[in-house]
């Protein structure tokens, strides 16, 4: 929803810039010429922050699209506009790139980095042994982790849920997290009032009893990754960032698994996706190592040859 709000956003102060087009009014020409602006390197953001944004890439604009798509089809649905003006507009090609992976090594200094908050510690537990969504964890009860049968219940932003298994170095965490959280209760009124309540008895609380934003999360991984040396650069301005994100542990997760010989299908199963292609085209990307191994493994001459002769005979 957040990014559907920024795409239409940009959508209506362009509009807004070229004449004060309202959204019924745009035509077919007027959203080609903003998708070509998307490709510019001359984009601004709102009017209030005045800074240049620059270009956007195929994906990006992918994504822009499909927003506007959407948002047309239901204007044309309620019957504020007669025909769709962005039906006709064709996506751009998109090159896909396998995104960032660890390895199991950076994974182990992630779980393992210093510092942090017990949230942070269990926030990045969660990520790294169930693959979930940063939405999706957010959502996470304690009701959803059954800790007899050792599974999580996830649900996904469509609804769909899936049960996964508890790792043994999660369960060990999670028992910890739940201990720590109560005891944390016992002092925080807006904390215990949340427990007590299984609507909002969610695993992952603020101090003030609130379920903790999915930008919390992915920032907070950030920074732990930025403690543990994974994947950091320094920026012009001296400051330490990192690509990491909770979408590249969902990744790595995939390759890492796939890699150590895991059929695709279970790891599809495990990561939500309905379609192994998803899972195959985003997520699961072999190594060269594997490749060679699979070419090295291909023998189609196995059994013929001098020494396969001579033991016919």
């Amino acid at each position: 929803r957040a990014k559907y709000r920024t795409h239409l956003g940009e959508l209506a102060v362009w509009l807004a810039r070229e004449g004060g087009i309202a959204f019924e009014q745009a035509s077919s020409i007027d959203l080609v010429r903003f998708m070509a602006y998307l490709r510019s390197g001359d984009r601004f953001a709102a009017p209030k922050h005045h800074r240049v944004i620059g270009s956007l890439s195929a994906s990006a604009r992918k994504n822009v699209l499909a927003s506007i798509h959407s948002f047309y089809r239901y204007l044309a649905l309620v019957g504020v506009v007669t025909l769709d003006p962005s039906a006709s507009i064709k996506p751009p090609r998109v090159q896909h790139r396998p995104g960032l992976v660890l390895d199991v090594e950076e994974v182990h200094a992630l779980l393992s980095a210093p510092g942090g908050s017990q949230r942070e510690r269990i926030q990045t537990f969660l990520l790294v042994y169930t693959a979930a969504r940063a939405g999706e964890l957010r959502r996470l009860r304690w009701s959803d982790i059954d800790f007899a049968a050792a599974t999580i219940t996830l649900v996904d932003k469509r609804g769909k849920i899936r049960v996964v298994d508890i790792h043994p170095h999660l369960m060990a965490a999670l028992r910890r997290w739940y201990l720590h959280q109560d005891h944390e209760a016992e002092r925080s009124d807006a904390l215990s009032r949340a427990k007590s309540d299984p609507t909002t008895d969610f695993v992952l609380l603020t101090r003030t009893g609130k379920p903790v934003a999915r930008t919390v999360i992915a920032e907070q991984l950030k920074r732990r990754a930025v403690r543990a040396g994974v994947r950091v650069r320094i920026t012009p301005t001296g400051e330490a960032v990192t690509a990491v994100s909770p979408h590249a542990l969902r990744r790595t997760f995939a390759t890492i698994l796939l890699d150590e010989g895991h059929h695709i299908d279970a790891i599809a199963d495990v990561l939500g996706h309905s379609s192994i292609d998803t899972t195959r085209t985003h997520y699961a990307f072999a190594s060269n190592a594997r490749r060679r191994a699979t070419i090295l493994a291909y023998d189609p001459q196995r059994g013929t040859g001098p020494a396969f002769s001579e033991r016919a005979a």
